[in-house]
């Protein structure tokens, strides 16, 4: 046989033994609109039963829940069923998890507690939390750990839509109705889903979530060139030049940048007074936002510029901890383009903003990593199915301007009637348990009436 047929030989007899062995172990291709993984029914799953405390949600005392893990593709899942099941099931997507994390596992102990107090969770508490919101008014719940971590947006699509082909062999019945939800990353997989798939859901809940894949990250790259202007030498190497950090180098950095502006507060103020670029536009008293947003509700300066720290913390600490994971996803570049943003300041002058222009890196996107980002996810506002989206509106992480960036997309693919935004008055990554349950109560609402929900504040 000529050389030159020699791989493809190799490959089919590859191809061959790989049908084969699935075929002769028992796996199955589960396949959902152009997703697959392949799934072993005869897998051990683990299967356990608890209380579930539903006092802080005005439900009974406590509520029988059965939870599996199981194993989908290179995933692990949960599943989640109440003794009194309502038939409906929330397809939940988590938020991000740090790389270092073994990849395809979720980050915590499982089984999970189902006792613990559903208003006090612990650090994983991104999935925790909404557990109980669901659950106590009588949904099922599926969540994927997603086959990697870090920045997952795809992998979380694919791992999150493939469990509605196989809830129902662990609920017993295919539910009557699905609904979407996702918390601050999980928040972009849960739009992406209700805007790819819409016959598949009835409704999305969006908590904290990002306006895009690109916004995201454009605020942590903003945020990363304008610390060399103010706090120079903070990190020692050029940005997009770094390397992930582990928890303990994280930590000594963390402690390093908190003696750096103690010693030097009017820095971290003036970077502070920074506008997040666009937000301008975003915001309809055309003010727009700082970039690091300040708690109003701080009860003296001392507290405010902890805030202050905090915010900067937030914004770094996830870019520190998942810079090798972007660069991997970019194939080495970068979706981030400053070319020919213009750096303004609430109180700057006209000399101050030109200083300061000059004196920021500048960076061109790379063509791969704009493509990627697009793809995973930039929204097309194209909603069909009721999508209500929670926040605070002083959140360090992912800004408020999220929501708006996001209404306006929605504006123009002509959906206004299929998006309700809950802002509430809070500075924080953080929502409540309470609030998260009375968002999806109302977006159930909003189903099955057709009624728009209201707020106590709107954007």
């Amino acid at each position: 046989m000529p050389l030159r047929h020699t791989p493809r030989l190799l490959a089919a007899i590859l191809i061959a033994a790989l049908l084969t062995a699935a075929w002769s172990s028992g796996l199955e291709t589960i396949e959902l609109d152009g997703y697959r993984a392949t799934f072993d029914p005869d897998q051990t799953f683990t299967v356990t039963e608890g209380d579930l405390d539903c006092t802080p949600f005005g439900g009974p005392a406590t509520v029988r829940v059965t939870e599996t893990l199981g194993r989908l593709g290179e995933a692990d899942y949960l599943i989640y069923q109440p003794a009194d099941w309502n038939g409906e099931l929330v397809v939940w997507a988590h938020g991000i998890v740090e790389p270092f994390f073994p990849a395809g596992a979720f980050w915590f102990a499982v089984p999970t507690d189902l006792a613990a107090d559903a208003t006090k969770p612990p650090d994983h508490r991104t999935f925790l939390a909404p557990r109980a919101a669901i659950l106590c008014h009588g949904f099922a719940m599926a969540a994927s750990a997603f086959e990697r971590h870090g920045i997952a947006i795809a992998e979380g699509m694919r791992d999150t839509h493939l469990l509605n082909a196989i809830a129902a062999r662990h609920l017993g019945a295919q539910p009557e109705a699905t609904y979407l939800a996702g918390s601050s990353l999980g928040g972009l997989v849960a739009i992406g889903l209700a805007e790819r798939f819409p016959h598949r859901y009835v409704g999305a809940l969006v908590d904290r979530g990002a306006a895009s894949s690109r916004f995201l990250g454009d605020s942590m790259f903003h945020v990363r060139v304008l610390l060399d202007v103010f706090l120079p030498g903070l990190l020692d190497a050029p940005p997009f030049t770094e390397h992930t950090m582990t928890p303990p180098e994280l930590g000594a950095f963390m402690a390093e940048l908190q003696a750096r502006v103690q010693a030097d507060p009017v820095a971290l103020q003036r970077m502070a007074s920074v506008r997040l670029p666009g937000s301008a536009l975003l915001d309809p008293a055309g003010v727009g936002v700082p970039l690091l947003p300040v708690d109003p509700h701080a009860a003296d300066p001392t507290a405010a510029f902890v805030s202050l720290v905090g915010s900067l913390a937030q914004q770094l600490g996830p870019y520190l901890l998942t810079i090798d994971d972007m660069r991997e996803l970019g194939r080495g570049g970068f979706s981030f383009d400053n070319r020919h943003v213009v750096y303004t300041g609430f109180g700057w002058t006209a000399e101050d903003e030109a200083d300061l222009n000059a004196r920021v890196a500048r960076f061109d996107p790379d063509p791969w990593a704009l493509r990627y980002v697009t793809f995973h996810y930039e929204p097309s506002g194209e909603l069909r199915i009721p999508l209500v989206s929670l926040r605070g509106t002083h959140d360090p992480l992912i800004s408020a301007a999220n929501e708006r960036a996001y209404a306006r997309t929605v504006e123009r693919a002509g959906a206004n009637e299929m998006l309700s935004s809950w802002l509430i008055e809070r500075y924080g990554h953080v929502t409540t348990p309470q609030e998260v349950a009375t968002a999806l109560l109302a977006l159930v609402d909003w189903v099955e009436t057709g009624v728009r929900p209201t707020w106590p504040t709107s954007p």
